[in-house]
């Protein structure tokens, strides 16, 4: 049989090794949740520049007109 002295270092080096597991097995969770928040914010911005980029395009095509209907306005008078 082995001496106590023996079992109680197994013990702890058990222990470590489950907490250093245990930290690691936490730090990935967390990064993986950080991870699927950074993916949903780039999904929200991708949203808003595309309608950002659609709401400038519109308003180019509107003063387009107004700028061919103020010159052709000239034009007539």
């Amino acid at each position: 049989m082995e001496s106590a002295d023996g079992r109680v270092i197994l013990f702890i080096l058990i222990g470590l090794a489950v907490f250093a597991l245990g930290r690691r097995f936490q730090a990935m969770i967390i990064m993986r949740q950080v991870y699927k928040q950074s993916a949903r914010q780039v999904t929200a911005r991708r949203t808003t520049a595309h309608n950002a980029t659609k709401s400038m395009i519109g308003v180019t095509l509107v003063v387009i007109f107004v700028i061919w209907l103020v010159l052709n306005l000239n034009r007539i008078m």
